[in-house]
């Protein structure tokens, strides 16, 4: 399969890329980022553009490397690591900008699927504050601002708090499978601001990346500083936090759809 590029690029550099086959490429992140296909004339081209990202193939090697690369960073960091199962379909950063018109979450450099660590602190502390009621204000205050930090108020310069724990980016346990699905918005001229929302309009398909049913993720949780009793107590809620968040909350993008909720191991 071959494609034009939406970006202009010097003759001798097209002639290089035009040699290239996207099939042949083992980095899905790189495929989708910087190889995607002009489909603003032919709109197909950006359902097999995803085809290509989603068929290709991580190496298994590299894979493993990355695994052992993230465990001992774990290992550095005092880090809590668990696993869960993702229930259904997961998609992280779906609203991100990108060629493709929707986003996904690869890893920058390896192209694997994550989970952003800073989006897995902010579901532990959804669940702190939402489901538990936990919040700045009240007794908890010094638990929420030790474990998650804080920023300086207005006229407070110098008081911003950084929390202990460290949320890591959660990465597949195994080699993770992408699959399409489809958004169908009925009203396209409406979300373009283009036409109020009437019967009349053609509902234009909108296809995206995520991440297979039942696919095992790496999630670990780390602690800044010595780790003493007190420590392990707080990291411990930090970790049981994000459990819970992962379960309940769910993770991504499309979560009151039933998307990004995980089982824990």
């Amino acid at each position: 399969m071959k494609w034009k590029y939406q970006v202009p690029a010097p003759g001798d550099t097209q002639q290089v890329l035009e040699q290239f086959t996207p099939d042949r490429c083992l980095n899905p992140g790189l495929l989708f980022d910087r190889y995607a296909p002009d489909w603003r004339e032919k709109a197909i081209l950006k359902k097999e553009g995803l085809e290509t990202v989603r068929r290709a193939s991580i190496d298994e090697k590299l894979f493993s490397a990355i695994q052992k690369r993230w465990r001992e960073l774990l290992k550095e960091y005092n880090g809590s690591v668990f696993e869960a199962t993702s229930d259904w379909r997961l998609i992280v950063g779906l609203g991100r900008k990108g060629p493709m018109e929707v986003g996904f979450t690869f890893h920058r450099l390896y192209g694997i699927p994550l989970i952003p660590g800073s989006s897995l602190k902010g579901i532990a502390r959804a669940y702190a504050n939402l489901v538990l009621g936990r919040g700045e204000e009240g007794p908890d205050f010094r638990t929420i601002f030790t474990i998650f930090g804080c920023a300086p108020q207005p006229g407070e310069e110098g008081k911003a708090q950084t929390g202990r724990a460290i949320f890591f980016d959660a990465i597949p346990a195994t080699l993770p499978q992408l699959e399409l699905d489809v958004m169908n918005p009925h009203f396209p001229d409406y979300y373009q601001g283009e036409a109020p929302p009437s019967d009349w309009q053609s509902p234009v398909p909108i296809y995206f990346l995520t991440v297979k049913p039942g696919t095992r993720f790496l999630f670990g949780v780390g602690w800044r500083g010595k780790l003493d009793e007190e420590s392990k107590r707080l990291q411990g809620l930090a970790t049981e936090w994000l459990k819970n968040g992962l379960r309940e909350l769910g993770a991504g993008a499309k979560t009151t759809a039933g998307y990004g909720y995980f089982i824990l191991e």
